[in-house]
């Protein structure tokens, strides 16, 4: 095995531990601060498609969630009086 697959192997775990921390992060963003916690899990999750081509699809689907979750957010934050920030 040559060090070139063996870092390549190390960044794909990095950056499925991204995506997921990504996935974990927008949950998160819809019921707690989803002006904080959204625009960081979107920043892990274009880093993430950065740093690997084997979990790309991933990464982007972690985007589309992110933006998503930041959109859903920012509308139960506002409905409920909960702070953006």
């Amino acid at each position: 095995m040559s060090d070139y697959s063996v870092n390549q192997s190390r960044a794909d775990m990095v950056a499925g531990l991204f995506c997921a921390f990504s996935f974990a992060l927008s949950g998160l963003a819809i019921a707690l601060k989803p002006g904080l916690l959204a625009p960081v899990a979107i920043l892990l999750a274009l880093a993430a498609a950065r740093m690997t081509s084997a979990h790309r699809t991933l990464a982007g689907i972690a985007v589309i969630v992110a933006a998503l979750a930041f959109f859903f957010g920012m509308i139960v934050a506002i409905s409920t009086d909960n702070p953006l920030f």
